[in-house]
């Protein structure tokens, strides 16, 4: 370095000093709310689309209610025998095993 700017330095030494830990005190305090706000973010979009599948399965679960309030046979029928292995009386149930 040379003589001058040393000279500068050193009478210029608290200003510096000052800026310097201002510097470091914004980047502190911001550095961390920068942080929250990415990671709010990013949480937000995760929620959108958990909504978005939220919404299409109440949609397909209210369906289904009302086909059930309407008490539709074909409906009820499929359900039984699905769900709960149900058969009509005469009826031969066949259970194959895959492998």
């Amino acid at each position: 370095m040379t003589q001058e700017l040393k000279e500068a330095l050193i009478r210029n030494k608290k200003p510096l000093l000052l800026a310097f830990g201002l510097a470091a005190v914004v980047t502190f305090f911001l550095g961390s709310s920068f942080l929250s706000l990415v990671h709010n973010k990013l949480e937000m979009r995760k929620l959108a689309r958990q909504r978005v599948q939220l919404d299409k399965q109440h949609e397909e679960l209210l369906a289904k209610m009302k086909l059930l309030e309407k008490q539709d046979p074909a409906y009820i029928e499929e359900l039984a025998r699905t769900q709960y292995n149900m058969v009509k009386p005469g009826e031969i149930e066949f259970r194959f095993h895959v492998k």
